[in-house]
């Protein structure tokens, strides 16, 4: 009887043995919960406000490059203008009388130039006699150009499409060579133009968005794209930003003021930092857990400390990249390529 019972008693511990080493394995099979954070370096974002202005693509004053008096104005102030439009003429009466005369001069040298060339080929005339018409023809050639060039200067036309802004003269007025006869502005896109102090040149400079506001309803946060930061002060000792509106619309007009706002994301110098006790240590190098969210598996990796902070954090200097996720409890009961699940707190 006695060895009945020691025999039952061995076939239940080895049954207790076999069940408690299946148990561990599924245990062991079984995902890990841990808890991470994603380590990144310190930034900060900064915000500036500033008062500005829309102004045009351009503008321009037309001038005549010949003078004398004004036959035909053919705009008024608002107008719209396309490119190569008819704006303004000067009476051309005494530039087509001087056109007539330099081309008479000119068609003569040309012949006489000519025929004289027939003469050399067939070595019947010295290379100076030439040379001197060859001269003359020129000439005249360039005082026909220069002739036609007046006349067709006698007509004024738009260099872009447009609005006249300003008109300075009227009908029938005797104006000068590079007078101003109307101003002309390119609305075709708008910018706004604002002045910073020299402290905020590199904020804007590396601006991560700039955003408008205008008076206009409805046309709040309008981007803008930063187009040139002049290099030299004005006599405030400010610096003048151009920014291009990247909205455009019929109810913004040049000469609106804006309101200007320039946000930056400035990333700190300091290193990234993790909780202590993340740090555990193999064969005396210290280690982290990161954990490879392709398949969800924990892996040991060397990692260079830095300094201890009064908060329980630890300088990494390096072996860990920007928002990658680090075990930060329990890191001692981990094995290498563990399966586990992050704990959502």
């Amino acid at each position: 009887m006695r060895k009945i019972f020691i025999g039952l008693s061995l076939l239940l511990s080895g049954s207790l043995a076999l069940s408690s080493c299946s148990e561990k394995k599924q245990t062991e099979a079984s995902p890990r919960y841990v808890k991470v954070t994603n380590v990144g370096s310190a930034s900060k974002v900064e915000s500036y406000s500033f008062s500005g202005q829309i102004h045009e693509k351009n503008e321009i004053n037309l001038a005549f490059k010949v003078g004398g008096q004004l036959e035909k104005l053919l705009v008024n102030e608002g107008d719209y203008v396309a490119k190569g439009q008819l704006i303004a003429e000067v009476d051309s009466r005494d530039y087509l009388v001087r056109l007539d005369a330099a081309k008479a001069q000119y068609m003569q040298a040309k012949s006489e130039y000519e025929r004289y060339q027939q003469l050399y080929d067939r070595k019947k005339l010295p290379v100076n006699t030439l040379d001197k018409l060859k001269a003359a023809y020129l000439a005249t050639k360039s005082n026909f150009d220069a002739a036609q060039n007046a006349v067709n200067d006698t007509q004024l036309k738009a260099p872009f499409s447009g609005y006249v802004f300003q008109r300075t003269v009227a009908n029938y007025d005797n104006i000068a060579p590079g007078q101003t006869i109307v101003t002309v502005i390119d609305v075709s896109s708008l910018e706004v133009r604002f002045n910073i102090s020299g402290n905020l040149l590199r904020a804007v400079q590396h601006a991560d968005s700039i955003r408008c506001d205008f008076s206009v309803e409805g046309f709040n946060n309008v981007p803008a794209k930063l187009l040139a930061i002049n290099q030299k002060a004005n006599t405030t000792d400010q610096y003048e930003v151009r920014a291009q509106l990247q909205a455009q619309s019929l109810h913004l007009k040049p000469g609106m003021t804006a309101k200007i706002r320039v946000t930056d994301h400035l990333e700190s110098a300091q290193p990234m930092t993790v909780p202590v006790g993340a740090v555990f240590y193999k064969a005396n190098q210290p280690r982290v857990w990161t954990v490879d969210q392709s398949n969800m598996k924990v892996k040991s990796t060397p990692v260079k400390l830095g300094n201890l902070r009064e908060n329980g954090q630890i300088e990494v200097l390096n072996g860990i990249s920007d928002k990658e996720p680090v075990v930060i409890a329990g890191v001692n009961s981990l094995v290498e390529n563990q399966e586990v699940k992050i704990l959502n707190l």
